[in-house]
């Protein structure tokens, strides 16, 4: 089984490295940081490497056996992909957003890259796609919210290097591939309205990045997107208005920064405000769901014409926002 260099130990990096844990049979996992620390105390790890050439020299890995497995901030992503194509390192997980032009794969075709779309694996957004499709629902509204109060992270620099991130860079990925995957992939999007708007904390500003919001119609279905990083409300949602007054909601559940449970899940059918269905979902690991079928896929040796057109459609999508 393969061995994974996770390069990243802040959030993302700890998610992808609780999971890695609980698969059966994995490789070691090595990881890197530009500063050489870990940025997440619940890492249960002491060695950090400074690049991905001191990783593989000094643990002497087989790059033809090597993941590696990207979770920094946006902007660096192309240049550690890069860095991975100079040490012959083929087999890349990248979180989100991963958004390519239409040249990237004809310029890499030896490269082998998922994006992670972990709440396409969730137990919430699979059962909301079955409800669709087993009764046959014609979705004429999709509406997703991902707010929550992230202010202290956000001026302390989370999922940031070197420049500010914009607020649809951040959980409006997740909103746009869940809709994509309850659409079946619609290739036309036609982009309605973005607004953003700025986080304030005193005189300190961050540019677009407190509250987003993208209104598109893909083929005939509207499909809005709201992300507010100051609410003290933590909402993480995702609701389906149905051509007949019938309403497939999903409510995700919530976790606080160890992953200890807070708050359950669940999926509900509403007739003329009226809940006919629910059902509650206790537990969704869909990000182990979604780094297993990940990494079996990776130690299979072969190329995927599917991940890289998954790629290609969330780009295409986001560079219409960014």
């Amino acid at each position: 089984m393969k061995d994974v260099i996770i390069v990243g130990t802040g959030k993302a990096g700890f998610l992808h490295y609780y999971s890695y844990q609980k698969f059966k049979n994995m490789g070691k996992i090595y990881f890197v940081d530009i500063d050489g620390k870990m940025k997440n105390e619940n890492i249960k790890e002491s060695k950090v490497y400074l690049s991905l050439k001191d990783a593989i020299k000094e643990e002497k890995l087989d790059v033809k056996n090597t993941i590696v497995d990207i979770c920094t901030p946006k902007s660096v992503f192309i240049d550690i992909i890069m860095q991975c194509k100079k040490l012959n390192l083929k087999d890349i997980l990248v979180e989100k957003p991963f958004i390519v032009n239409d040249e990237f794969f004809s310029e890499n075709k030896d490269l082998n890259i998922v994006m992670v779309h972990n709440y396409v694996y969730s137990k919430i957004v699979k059962k909301m796609k079955y409800i669709l499709e087993q009764k046959k629902l014609t979705p004429v509204i999709i509406y997703t919210n991902f707010s929550k109060n992230r202010t202290e992270e956000s001026f302390n620099g989370r999922g940031m290097y070197k420049k500010t991130t914009r607020n649809v860079e951040h959980d409006i990925p997740h909103q746009v591939y869940i809709s994509q995957f309850l659409l079946n992939n619609p290739k036309d999007t036609q982009l309605l309205l973005e607004e953003e708007k700025s986080m304030v904390r005193g005189n300190e500003i961050l540019e677009k990045h407190g509250y987003s919001k993208i209104i598109t119609k893909k083929n005939n279905v509207y499909v809005i997107h709201e992300s507010d990083f100051s609410t003290n409300t933590k909402i993480r949602e995702v609701i389906v208005i149905c051509d007949n007054d019938i309403v497939v909601k999903g409510e995700f559940l919530f976790y606080d920064k160890d992953l200890n449970k807070l708050q359950d899940g669940n999926v509900s059918i509403i007739k003329n405000n009226k809940v006919i269905y629910i059902e509650n979902i206790d537990y969704d690991d869909n990000m182990y769901e979604c780094l297993l079928d990940s990494y079996q896929y990776f130690n299979t040796n072969l190329i995927s014409q599917k991940y890289r057109e998954e790629i290609k459609d969330f780009s295409q999508e986001m560079n219409l926002y960014m």
